[in-house]
């Protein structure tokens, strides 16, 4: 009999433990949750402790009853907080609930009060009347409890009942048991040990009653987050610990009865049972069924959603090239459902998707899928997850989808996730099927689609940002070729220049010799800008240290056949920078070349180089028609905005502000209309 009562309360303490765990790592809630884990937790010590004093002939030590007295204490206090959080500050009876409260908090104060005095004094008051107080305060507390079920039934609105109508009856089936037990001890003097013993698998009969209900509100679970990561590695290190546990045990028997051979058979067995176990571990198909049963019994909800998005983010956003954004973003969708391949098609025109990309798929097929077809309409219509399976063995889940060729022949295809930049389909990725078998669900379904939607607009930003820096080479390049195309004018403007004076001045040696030197250092200027527009870069002949009044007298060398002439004021020498000589000769040419075309031929064009500080200061100044200070503002230095027809170009005086700039000087300009214009250009200088 004793070793039946042993069996029975060690389950209802096994119970009593399960359902502790499923509270702790699958709801969350607020108070009634505390309560109900505190409660549930002294079940299963109570019920432990009943299984070590069962073999007793009076089983009630006071650690048995101390424990039993806080589980029904505890148990009351929780019906008398959900009675009061049904919501009516007066609930039908309230004179009788608040007895039976007072009743909840004074009985286990009695029966502790009652069995410790008699334990400790021993025997000083007749031991029938310590008895009988105690068993009295028991049926009393059963009594109390049931009336407080009947209260919580009786007063929670009608339609709410089925949330509690299961934990009712489970604590109703505990206590009522209660009743009957101790009414017979107090009726027959004594404790029928075949009802005690009973009493184990009464509570135990209760436990999945409780989880119905619980289930049900998990507003009544302990706000305590255990994740997915503790309880699968937790298992698969109790697994593993269990598992060597009974190598050893095998290794033991193997030493202890293997005669002439066990001891080395144990060894074997042992390091045979290591591999065997790093082997198991380190399989990925292994591990994907672990995850799989943890998902399934462990945990309410499918995914911690919170470890799952920041896993996906930081997957999707890893530092690697740019180009490799494709493949991480199949890696990203894939790892969800544990697929170990996929495929990534993206919209190459309004006609057809092309794949792009593909993850250990075994390469990419050459096939198209037409935005026409019925795949693509799917996707964009309906924006669903299929499942090729169900697609297959049910089409009306799918709308009657008939499936293109090439995917309904693929064996290894299991499940196409549409990427959507708001209702639009930006691509489709291509899963393959899961290293373990794996149920698929809603969750699986929310999941994908809404990553695929993140996928889509990291891709679709990916391809902006490569057509961005496109643009922005084919800008560079098409801002250096406007530059040099004005190059090529003004050489063009010399070049015509000599053409045009050739027929009156060919008889003239000085002006062949003239005009060969022009021609020469053309070609070589026409030479060198092309080598800058083939490298894409101004900056191809290097800067070099070099005196401003010798640039200078490049300059007036360059322009000494334009009109009005060029004259040279003063030119202070000694004022050195680091440039490139071409480039500089050119833009001053500029400003120069611009003077002499506002300027009539009996007008004035200066140029002059002084010094101030660590600037040199280059004066342009001419007299001709010149600019008001709107002209000034607001068209001058903007780009391809002329005044001389279809004989400018506009970006002179852009490029010359431009290179100034970079050089970190100034450019600064006064002018008036009818009174001519200064262009001053302030250039630091560098020490020689």
């Amino acid at each position: 009999m004793a070793h039946i009562g042993v069996i029975s309360y060690a389950t209802a303490a096994l119970f009593f433990l399960v359902l502790t765990l499923v509270l702790v790592t699958s709801w969350r809630g607020r108070l009634q949750g505390a309560l109900l884990v505190v409660v549930v937790i002294f079940s299963a010590l109570w019920s432990t402790a009943a299984a070590f004093a069962a073999d007793s002939t009076f089983p009630a030590t006071l650690l048995t009853v101390s424990l039993e007295v806080a589980r029904d204490f505890l148990w009351a206090i929780f019906l008398i907080r959900l009675i009061k959080s049904i919501g009516s500050s007066h609930p039908p009876g309230f004179s009788l609930f608040r007895l039976l409260t007072l009743l909840s908090w004074g009985l286990p104060l009695g029966i502790l009060s009652i069995l410790s005095y008699v334990l400790i004094t021993e025997n000083a008051i007749p031991s029938w009347l310590g008895y009988d107080l105690r068993i009295f305060a028991h049926v009393l507390t059963a009594i109390v409890i049931i009336a407080l079920i009947e209260q919580l039934y009786r007063n929670i609105p009608h339609e709410n009942r089925w949330g509690v109508k299961y934990l009712c009856f489970g604590i109703g089936l505990i206590f009522v048991f209660d009743f009957y037990l101790y009414s017979d001890a107090l009726l027959f003097k004594q404790l029928d040990l075949g009802t005690w013993h009973a009493r184990g698998f009464i509570n135990a009969m209760a436990v999945p009653l409780i989880a119905v209900a619980v289930a049900r509100n998990p507003e009544w679970s302990l706000d305590v987050f255990v994740s997915r990561g503790v309880v699968y590695y937790s298992s698969a290190l109790f697994f593993s610990g269990v598992y060597l546990i009974a190598m050893a045990a095998g290794g033991y028997y193997l030493r202890e009865y293997g005669g002439a051979w066990g001891s080395i058979g144990s060894i074997a067995l042992l390091m045979a049972g290591c591999v065997f176990l790093i082997v198991i571990l380190s399989s990925e198909q292994v591990r994907a069924h672990l995850r799989v049963f943890i998902n399934k019994h462990f945990f309410n909800y499918k995914y911690d959603y919170r470890e799952e998005w920041l896993g996906f983010i930081r997957r999707l956003s890893e530092e690697t090239e740019l180009a490799d954004i494709e493949g991480r973003s199949i890696r990203s969708l894939a790892h969800f459902v544990d697929s170990p391949a996929g495929m990534l098609w993206l919209k190459k025109n309004e006609k057809y998707y092309v794949p792009v990309a593909e993850l250990n798929y075994g390469g990419i097929p050459d096939v198209k899928e037409p935005h026409s077809g019925p795949l693509v309409r799917f996707l964009e219509t309906w924006q669903w997850v299929i499942n090729l399976n169900e697609c297959q063995d049910d089409p009306e889940m799918y709308q009657g989808l008939e499936l293109p060729g090439w995917l309904s022949d693929d064996r290894v295809a299991w499940l196409v996730v549409p990427l959507l930049v708001k209702s639009h389909l930006y691509g489709f990725v291509v899963l393959a099927k899961p290293r373990a078998p794996r149920d698929f669900d809603w969750e699986d379904i929310d999941l994908l689609r809404t990553a695929g939607r993140q996928v889509a607009i990291h891709l679709s930003q990916a391809q902006a940002t490569k057509e961005l820096i496109q643009a922005r080479q084919f800008e560079a390049f098409n801002r250096l070729s406007a530059y040099v195309m004005h190059d090529l004018k003004n050489l063009m403007s010399q070049l015509s220049l000599i053409v045009t004076n050739a027929e009156k001045h060919k008889h003239n040696p000085a002006f062949m010799d003239d005009a060969i030197i022009t021609v020469d250092n053309a070609v070589g200027r026409m030479n060198r800008l092309l080598a800058q527009l083939r490298a894409g870069s101004l900056h191809t002949n290097g800067c070099q240290l070099v005196d401003l009044k010798d640039v200078i007298g490049l300059v007036m060398k360059d322009k000494a056949n334009g009109k009005p002439k060029l004259v040279a004021l003063s030119l202070d020498g000694g004022l050195f920078i680091n440039v490139d000589v071409d480039r500089l000769v050119s833009i001053i040419g500029h400003v120069v070349q611009n003077a002499q075309d506002a300027t009539p031929e009996s007008g004035r064009v200066t140029v002059s180089l002084t010094k101030t500080k660590d600037n040199a200061i280059v004066d342009v100044k001419d007299t001709g028609c010149g600019m008001d200070a709107s002209f000034i503002e607001n068209r001058l230095f903007e780009p391809f905005d002329t005044t001389k027809g279809l004989t400018g170009m506009g970006i002179g005086a852009h490029e010359v502000k431009a290179f100034i700039e970079q050089l970190g000087g100034e450019v600064r300009v006064d002018s008036a209309p009818k009174k001519g214009t200064l262009f001053r250009l302030i250039i630091p200088c560098t020490a020689s």
